[in-house]
């Protein structure tokens, strides 16, 4: 198993975000549970038929045009960055969106992001805090895309009787795109001027938070595309899935299939709602119309290509780190991230503090 733990040569002034524990040992042995269970109720042999039968084209097209999505998010994130001297491209970017992903499928409660705002500090030199503000930004971004989306197409299938499941992925949902837009709000409250008895040091963390969580304004347009295309590419990969395995669904249940179980992904207590989004979207299909073991079937390979090759790649990925360029905790002590740092520089102006 990859080791994303401390370093023993860590300090107190500097702290990488510790990701193994009983919590995430905890989380996975829930997530396993949940998934055994639910293997009881399906038949594994049918299902093994079904996939063999399956239209092995569409499931690789599908496939491409969901791992496209890291290479655009890449792009997105660079977007939002810009404004600070960040010297990496957007291939760059699109490599830490796909490890910090892989991460994410490993640890509960969306940890991922702190480790993807610690993988920005080290690759890009950037503040962590300006790197959290960015994916805050984002996760606000796709948090309200999703949801709307989500609802449109469930009224627009469910009109006369939300089903119960669909009903509290919407509530879900809406309390994670209130939360990031909360945190947003918070944040541009305190712009101007922050009370005085904030400590110094926690001052810096919000200013820095709050440079990277604003994109210039020339760049909402490019990033509101990207936004788009990214959408566009995933509901492509489960539209993709339904060809391949010969189902008639229409715009709305597409986009149904591929927005309720991303909300069911932010379940916290399991590594990206694994378990959660399984069930989730086979009660999905389920709702939709498809037969049990067509519903399951499709579940399978999604989760396979989406989840169980995702984290191979990953570990694939860590493995050749040093010859791709990517740099974490294990290639760069934290010891010497002070000691590396530009001179203090305020926020606001060419270069920023990279401090935390």
């Amino acid at each position: 198993m990859v080791d994303l733990n401390n370093d023993n040569n860590s300090n107190n002034d500097q702290k990488a975000p510790k990701l193994w524990g009983w919590t995430t040992y905890a989380s996975i042995a829930i997530a396993i549970i949940i998934l055994v269970f639910a293997a009881t109720f399906v038949d594994l042999k049918e299902i093994w038929r079904q996939i063999t039968a399956c239209d092995k084209r569409f499931v690789l097209l599908g496939a491409l045009a969901h791992y496209a999505t890291y290479l655009v998010r890449g792009m997105r994130w660079r977007r939002c960055l810009i404004h600070l001297p960040v010297k990496a491209g957007s291939t760059k970017f699109g490599l830490l969106v796909f490890f910090y992903n892989f991460v994410d499928n490993l640890v509960p409660a969306k940890l991922g992001d702190v480790y993807a705002a610690h993988l920005a500090r080290i690759n890009f030199n950037i503040r962590r805090s300006a790197a959290m503000g960015s994916i805050v930004f984002l996760r606000m971004v796709d948090a309200w895309i999703v949801l709307l989306l989500a609802a449109l197409a469930s009224w627009t299938l469910f009109a006369d009787k939300l089903p119960g499941a669909v009903f509290w992925s919407l509530i879900g949902g809406c309390i994670i795109a209130v939360g990031a837009t909360s945190i947003m709000l918070v944040f541009f409250l305190f712009k101007k001027k922050l009370p005085g008895w904030i400590p110094q040091k926690i001052q810096q963390m919000i200013q820095a938070f709050q440079t990277g969580m604003w994109p210039r304004a020339k760049e909402l347009f490019p990033i509101a595309i990207l936004t788009v295309t990214i959408w566009s590419l995933e509901i492509v990969w489960i539209f993709c899935l339904t060809l391949a395995f010969d189902l008639n669904v229409g715009a709305a249940e597409t986009i149904f299939l591929t927005m309720i179980p991303l909300l069911a992904s932010a379940f916290p207590f399991t590594p990206s709602g694994a378990g959660v989004v399984e069930i989730t979207l086979f009660s999905c299909l389920r709702v939709v119309g498809v037969t049990s073991p067509i519903a399951a079937s499709l579940t399978v390979v999604n989760r396979f290509i989406d989840y169980a090759l995702h984290i191979a790649l990953g570990v694939l990925t860590w493995a050749i780190r040093r010859v791709i360029g990517l740099r974490t905790w294990r290639d760069v002590p934290l010891k010497d991230l002070r000691e590396n740092d530009p001179a203090e520089i305020p926020v606001g102006q060419s270069r920023l503090n990279i401090d935390y």
